[in-house]
């Protein structure tokens, strides 16, 4: 067996996760995210491209609420790490200024020209600048949440398990968050199509894993995915939601009906769709 995981050959590591090789049907989703997202852009007041980090990328786009004190919503999008902006995510506003939210997406540069590490210092920035400038964007800094989807669930993860309290901000600055489709225990991905990219090594594979690192005071998680995904996002996504129950923490799960990897996520900007009332609930019961 690979070491850490239950595979004995990166292909079969490939089978489980090589998205951009089994998403046959992912050019009208990405066609719509992109119509969508510049729609978005067009139809609600944005501020754009505001720095929170040393990196030209490390920035964020915002769509605050039209009322005062409106729970924080931040979004960290996925692509493997590798992929992706936020200028993508943007259809997200559509949904979620809907359910009342303040809308904060999030960036960062992308492996290999940045590091996993630096990718989760970037996420830890999005926090501590919503949290300091909350009235600035009429949030509530009592009211911060965090989603983010595949990679992004990662850094889910990551957020949800970092000691805040080394940054000078509250241990409970993120109120909830919503991991979806995320992984959780990076060990497997050492030995994947990614790491040419990643470069993990034994350590970071280990300090970037959320799955070892549960804390004893931790926020509620909603731990999402699609129900069609592969057995290993499914192994992945119960295997920490079980570890954050047995902790003593509260943890939820839910397997989208009829969705896969892509699919769920595009729900995101229906204030309708099952995945964002889903979260919607969640994020009101926390």
């Amino acid at each position: 067996m690979l070491h850490g995981t239950p595979y004995k050959t990166p292909a079969e590591v490939d089978l489980q996760f090589d998205l951009i090789n089994h998403l046959w049907d992912g050019l009208p989703y990405y066609e719509f995210i992109v119509r969508n997202s510049e729609l978005a852009r067009q139809r609600f007041n944005m501020i754009a491209d505001v720095r929170v980090g040393a990196r030209d990328e490390e920035r964020l786009d915002i769509f605050s609420s039209d009322k005062p004190d409106a729970p924080i919503l931040i979004f960290v999008h996925g692509g493997w790490w590798r992929g992706g902006t936020r200028k993508g995510w943007s259809y997200l506003a559509f949904s979620f200024l809907k359910l009342g939210y303040t809308v904060v997406i999030s960036d960062y540069t992308l492996c290999p020209k940045a590091t996993v590490p630096d990718i989760t210092q970037a996420s830890r920035a999005a926090v501590a600048w919503s949290y300091e400038n909350a009235e600035k964007i009429n949030g509530d800094r009592n009211r911060i949440f965090l989603v983010g989807h595949s990679a992004g669930g990662q850094q889910a993860g990551m957020m949800a398990v970092t000691d805040w309290k080394q940054y000078g901000l509250p241990q409970d600055v993120l109120k909830g968050v919503v991991p979806m489709s995320g992984i959780f225990d990076m060990r497997e991905f050492q030995s994947c199509f990614l790491q040419p990219y990643l470069q993990l090594t034994g350590d970071t594979a280990y300090t970037e894993s959320p799955l070892f690192h549960i804390p004893e005071t931790a926020p509620p998680i909603l731990v999402m995915l699609g129900d069609e995904e592969s057995v290993g996002f499914h192994r992945q996504s119960e295997t920490f939601a079980k570890a954050w129950k047995d902790k003593g923490h509260r943890a939820e799960y839910y397997a989208v009906p009829g969705e896969d990897h892509a699919t769920q996520v595009y729900m995101l900007g229906d204030a309708d769709s099952l995945a964002c009332q889903a979260i919607d609930r969640f994020l009101k019961s926390c």
